[in-house]
């Protein structure tokens, strides 16, 4: 399930979802290796990419973590909790697939 496409990237919805709208930004090379244009146009996806997930969740909040090759990206509220928290135990209430259909 590919969200968006370009030259530089593909979105997905994370296979394992953190919560809901959680999205990984795969980056087609290491994020140091970009030349500053690339960068730019990654910038600017992210910045539609928060958007999107704006509009389709209204967090009030976002966490960002930024690998070698990709972003990771999902929305935040006030009082969710680490799925960490709990010895591991998690509750996803999204599928990917259901992530990947609010984004269209």
């Amino acid at each position: 399930m590919i969200i968006k496409q370009d030259e530089l990237i593909v979105v997905q919805p994370a296979d394992r979802p953190f919560n809901s709208g959680h999205i990984v930004v795969r980056l087609n090379r290491r994020l140091a290796d970009l030349n500053d244009d690339e960068l730019k146009k990654v910038a600017k996806n992210l910045k539609e990419l928060v958007y999107r997930m704006k509009k389709a969740y209204k967090p009030e909040a976002y966490n960002v973590v930024f690998w070698d090759d990709m972003i990771e990206l999902w929305p935040r509220w006030c009082g969710d909790i680490s799925f960490n928290a709990f010895y591991g135990l998690k509750t996803s209430p999204q599928t990917p697939q259901m992530i990947f259909e609010s984004y269209r």
